[in-house]
């Protein structure tokens, strides 16, 4: 079986007409007629487009080893999730992060190196508890309420004094 037959396996596969395998892959029908009977060569770029637009495997397309398809993503974490006897939440995480844009993979990434570093630095025991028996702070809403209350300005001139008037005709005014 030579390349023009793979591309010819695969169109069928996918049950499109020659005129709808071109119009995926920027082709006229004449050219994939070509390529299947063996009269056209199709390019590296025409390869790696098929590649790309039908989930192909190229080694499968060049030289008719492997599998014809690329394993769709589900089926590559499933097997993942599988091999390693992952929980839920765990396929869920990597499903989720697997899905971002690189640029926000890499910002997540960056994160938690960011807490990592963190940690390794502190003197505490990481695993240890963030407050001790007995040195639980106590944060009512009645203490709250009072600290605010306490910051506001009783009379007009402490709030002036703390927030003055901003002057009119001031071209930074506004």
């Amino acid at each position: 079986m030579d390349i023009g037959d793979r591309i010819k396996k695969i169109r069928k596969e996918l049950d499109l007409t020659q005129a709808e395998f071109g119009a995926r892959i920027g082709s006229v029908q004449n050219t994939v007629t070509g390529y299947e009977s063996g009269r056209r060569n199709p390019s590296a770029p025409v390869i790696a487009l098929i590649c790309e637009k039908f989930n192909v495997c190229e080694e499968w397309l060049r030289n008719g080893n492997g599998e014809m398809f690329k394993p769709a993503p589900s089926d590559v974490l499933d097997q993942l999730a599988y091999e390693y006897n992952l929980s839920n939440a765990s396929y869920v995480a990597i499903e989720k992060f697997v899905s971002l844009k690189p640029e926000k993979r890499n910002e997540l990434i960056e994160f938690f190196l960011e807490v990592s570093k963190a940690i390794l630095e502190s003197e505490a025991d990481p695993n240890a508890p963030a407050f001790t028996e007995g040195c639980v702070p106590t944060f009512s809403q009645d203490s709250l309420i009072q600290a605010f209350r306490d910051s506001v300005p009783k009379t007009p001139e402490e709030l002036e004094k703390k927030f003055p008037p901003v002057k009119s005709g001031r071209e930074d005014a506004g």
